[in-house]
């Protein structure tokens, strides 16, 4: 029975990997320079963000933007599990086959889109900072990035534990939406399938808008539109590029990156975040250093 579910999976990563590929080339993440967004570029940018931070002001995590490099997902302290009720997600028993063959039909029944932010009342940079933060390769992959994946199974093989993980944001979008958080290999399975339904059924914009309204946010907030009125008291769309580097740190670690209980964790993911969109080429070297030294909490 494992090797049948062994095989599954490797079905099913294969499968989100193809699908990915067929549509790479037709989707551009918003207000991405393609030209500045190649790996040549990166190294460079790394330097020249370090270089204006560093000369800007003393603020105390020029070490921590090194070691961004080699490690950006790692958390500075254990998440705290969320709030058992998620407001945006109705209840219901985890999917089955019903779920599976009927998948669009189910994510719908499950969310209240009265509730969310649309698309388009999303600035792009909140956009961009999710990606650069949580799923880098996003426009470029499928359900699942076999790239991500290989590079944490080296990762936490080489630190004996857990340090990087390799979820796709369709992985952690059907998770938020139909799933438990046990750490068992059917349940993973069961992700990887819905995930793969995701990216069939929704485009990646709209992936995005049901993460950003479904992601526990730290403080008691689910979703975009309440994480933004807690710690800025405005709407997601008057956002600054500051406070979307900070939004787009917490689901990593939402506890222990909290703003208000934990402002200098929040900085110091803030800061990794705003080189993160810098090496991607979503905004410029000298944007992020001058967001850096912003405050968070207005």
């Amino acid at each position: 029975m494992k090797k049948f579910l062994l095989l599954l999976l490797l079905a099913a990563a294969a499968w989100g990997f193809y699908e990915g590929a067929q549509e790479s080339g037709t989707i551009q993440p918003a207000g991405r320079p393609a030209a500045e967004a190649s790996s040549g570029r990166s190294g460079g940018v790394t330097e020249i963000f370090r270089t204006i931070v560093r000369g800007a002001s003393d603020l105390p995590f020029g070490e921590l933007l090194d070691r961004a490099e080699e490690t950006p997902a790692a958390p500075a302290a254990p998440s705290s599990a969320a709030p058992s009720e998620n407001p945006q997600i109705a209840a219901s028993p985890e999917p089955g086959l019903t779920e599976v063959f009927h998948f669009k039909d189910a994510v719908e029944s499950r969310i209240d889109r009265s509730r969310f932010v649309p698309s388009s009342e999303i600035p792009p940079l909140l956009k961009n900072a999710i990606v650069a933060a949580e799923d880098r390769r996003f426009y470029d992959h499928g359900a699942i990035d076999i790239v991500s994946v290989g590079r944490a199974a080296v990762a936490n093989s080489m630190a004996g534990t857990t340090v990087e993980g390799g979820s796709t944001l369709a992985q952690q979008t059907v998770k938020n939406l139909f799933l438990s958080d046990e750490r068992t290999f059917s349940r993973k399975l069961r992700e990887l399938v819905l995930a793969v339904q995701l990216e069939k059924y929704y485009t990646k914009d709209q992936i995005l808008e049901l993460y950003l309204n479904t992601i526990y946010f730290g403080h008691g907030t689910y979703g975009i539109r309440d994480a933004c009125r807690t710690y800025f008291n405005k709407e997601p769309k008057d956002l600054t590029i500051a406070q979307c580097a900070m939004i787009a740190g917490l689901p990593q670690a939402p506890s222990a990156y909290d703003p208000i209980d934990h402002p200098a964790e929040a900085k110091k993911r803030m800061s990794i975040v705003l080189m993160l969109m810098a090496k991607e080429g979503y905004i410029t070297p000298q944007e992020a250093a001058s967001a850096a030294m912003e405050a968070i909490l207005e």
